[in-house]
């Protein structure tokens, strides 16, 4: 169970798209008072930020390399002294990447400590337009409002860092960005990447490279030949992941893997928490691992074709109980004889 963190400082910011000109919008900030339906509803996103933020980051070094970060400087220097003026800090430094694509924006910054562990959450709610409606008796006003934040299920944003030394365990995050998965990768960027100057803790090469290995494998290891099926086509609808955050797990259920089928992937992994650990998908990295896909029928013919590609080289009919018909037609490019050794 997550244990609950008294806050001790909340701020809040509008922050503005960017001019086109550069030219920075002053920003103004407000502290929000403990109590009434606004801070009940902050100090609920507070309390189940650990549960909500579920993507892994760490913060990036500096171009030179070393370990030293400006947006964690900044939130560091918040979470020892939560006053407007740092937190107006964080806030001018999401306006200088924020675009008129992300629109308006409401900043909230929340410290909060428990003995000697500290915590910091930083959370965005998109503006959007609405109609305040206002009625009594005799009479119904209505009143077009253009600056309406809520936390919506599509946009909300936030990170959470925690630790017994903010110097030492603030390197590492939680995030959250429900847009991650629409395909609209220059949110999670503008939040992520640009904002926070962090990345996921998994790199594309190395999550991409994880999946191909286990998909391969588990391939080989397994008898049952509609496992190997449903693999072989997780494989070739693997190209259509690229650029999308996911996870082993995530892609398993996109492409419709079995639940036999995801258990037999996850337990090629060294570890089953990297079942659910979250990257961004690389075409060019997964073919450097699963380039190919071969079929070997019982008559001793070996069909084979780049994996992304077989169903449209080898158009199959299916014929009485197990048995299939592959039907191929090209020019000649190129003849082989291969030794039978290994």
């Amino acid at each position: 169970m997550t244990r609950y963190m008294p806050i001790q400082a909340i701020h809040s910011y509008l922050v503005h798209p960017r001019p086109v000109d550069g030219t920075p919008i002053p920003i103004g900030g407000a502290t929000i008072a403990h109590a009434g339906r606004l801070f009940e509803m902050l100090d609920g996103i507070y309390q189940k930020s650990d549960d909500e933020c579920n993507i892994d980051i760490s913060f990036n070094h500096n171009e030179m390399g070393t370990q030293q970060n400006d947006c964690r400087d900044l939130l560091i220097r918040y979470t020892r002294d939560p006053t407007v003026s740092h937190g107006r800090d964080i806030a001018e430094r999401l306006q200088a990447v924020t675009t008129n694509r992300s629109g308006l924006g409401l900043l909230f910054t929340i410290v909060g400590t428990e003995g000697r562990e500290h915590k910091l959450v930083v959370s965005r709610f998109p503006a959007d337009s609405g109609i305040l409606a206002e009625e009594d008796d005799q009479s119904l006003s209505v009143e077009f409002l253009e600056k309406v934040f809520m936390k919506s299920a599509t946009s909300y944003k936030a990170a959470v860092y925690r630790g017994t030394s903010i110097s030492s365990h603030f390197w590492d995050g939680m995030a959250v960005d429900k847009q991650i998965n629409s395909g609209v990768l220059t949110i999670s960027n503008y939040w992520i990447k640009e904002f926070l100057a962090s990345d996921f803790k998994t790199t594309s090469a190395a999550g991409t490279r994880r999946l191909a290995i286990a998909l391969r494998t588990a391939l080989r290891k397994t008898e049952d030949l509609s496992i190997k099926e449903q693999l072989t086509a997780a494989a070739r609808l693997a190209s259509n992941q690229h650029g999308r955050t996911t996870s082993i797990s995530s892609f398993s259920r996109n492409v419709g893997l079995s639940n036999e089928a995801q258990e037999r992937l996850k337990q090629q992994l060294p570890s089953e928490s990297l079942f659910t650990e979250r990257f961004t998908f690389s075409r060019d990295e997964f073919v450097k691992h699963v380039a190919f896909q071969s079929v070997e029928l019982d008559n001793g013919g070996i069909l084979m074709a780049d994996a992304s590609d077989f169903d449209e080289v080898f158009h199959t009919e299916p014929l009485d109980g197990d048995r299939k018909r592959f039907i191929t037609q090209g020019r000649i490019v190129n003849l082989k004889l291969k030794s039978g050794r290994t």
